[in-house]
């Protein structure tokens, strides 16, 4: 199969390092993908979708340094549904 494609809608790609204040998804691993987390792993729910996924220690230093971040669960933080998609 052949590459699909671009509409005249869609926006290259652009990558730049993340600042502060930028704002974006972090991912959470689902727990139908981890089913034992690791130390340290909170169970919570997505805000999303409503999927039981864990918060990590890394996810929840991320979003105290940056209140503009939020967690979601892996699916819907790639999906780009809900914001400006993945940051970390």
């Amino acid at each position: 199969m052949g590459r699909k494609e671009k509409t005249a809608n869609e926006q290259p790609l652009s990558m730049k390092p993340y600042k502060i204040g930028d704002g974006g998804t972090v991912c959470f691993p689902r727990k139908s993908a981890v089913d034992t987390g690791k130390p340290g792993w909170k169970l919570t729910k997505c805000p999303f979708c409503g999927a039981e996924c864990w918060e990590t220690p890394m996810a929840r230093g991320l979003i105290a340094k940056d209140p503009t971040l939020r967690g979601a669960c892996t699916m819907c933080a790639l999906s780009g549904k809900y914001g400006k998609g993945v940051k970390a």
